[in-house]
């Protein structure tokens, strides 16, 4: 697996926020709410959510627009937004630098952004990025050479509690074989990526600790 990095509270403005990278891959996600919601977006039973995302260069286009859609769909699954109703909740992520896995480092970025926030969830979410090569090798967290030359690539997003899957994000053409074969790869290596989330969250506490 490639080297995850994480710095929380980067933005002093926002009311939760996660420097996060993989690898050459680095998002910065921040999480305002819940909070005041425009007319037209107030529900009486739950709080509306939102995601941006912004690419490092250039405008969005419908690559960043399914992007959001996976993060808006993943989180929606994860937060209680019954519990604020007539409320928004923002979720803005920034691309800082890309190497491939825009993706998983955006939606890690976002659960850690929305755990600093104090969001109530039912539980933290993992995503994980495979790519098939021709030879038939499963590589976890490749670069973005290794996914040019591969045949297609999975990005699968783990609930924190059984590792149940969340979202699925596929480019190119994985038979059942080869899709459950990532599919495991990736879930073992969420409970990595998870158990990182829990050394962080606990130096940010043992710190404010030490602070107080």
């Amino acid at each position: 697996m490639a080297k995850h990095a994480c710095q929380l509270n980067f933005l002093s403005r926002s009311d939760g926020s996660a420097l996060y990278s993989i690898g050459n891959t680095v998002a910065l996600a921040s999480v305002n709410g819940p909070g005041e919601v425009k007319k037209s977006n107030r529900h009486y039973n739950r709080s509306h959510l939102e995601v941006c995302y912004s690419p490092s260069t250039g405008q969005s286009m419908i690559g960043e627009r399914t992007l959001e859609s996976v993060i808006l769909h993943t989180v929606e699954q994860v937060i209680l937004v019954h519990l604020h109703p007539r409320t928004a909740t923002n979720v803005t992520i920034q691309e800082m630098q890309s190497d491939g896995l825009a993706l998983s480092t955006s939606v890690n970025a976002t659960c850690l952004a929305l755990l600093d926030a104090g969001v109530q969830m039912k539980s933290p979410f993992a995503a994980v990025t495979c790519c098939l090569t021709p030879s038939g090798t499963i590589i976890i967290e490749p670069t973005e050479a290794e996914l040019k030359e591969s045949e297609a690539l999975a990005t699968f997003v783990f609930d924190g509690q059984a590792l149940n899957v969340l979202s699925a994000h596929q480019e190119g053409c994985l038979d059942s074989e080869n899709f459950y074969a990532c599919l495991r790869k990736c879930q073992t290596a969420a409970k990595d990526v998870l158990n990182f989330y829990r050394r962080i969250m606990e130096e940010k506490y043992s710190s404010d600790k030490s602070y107080n």
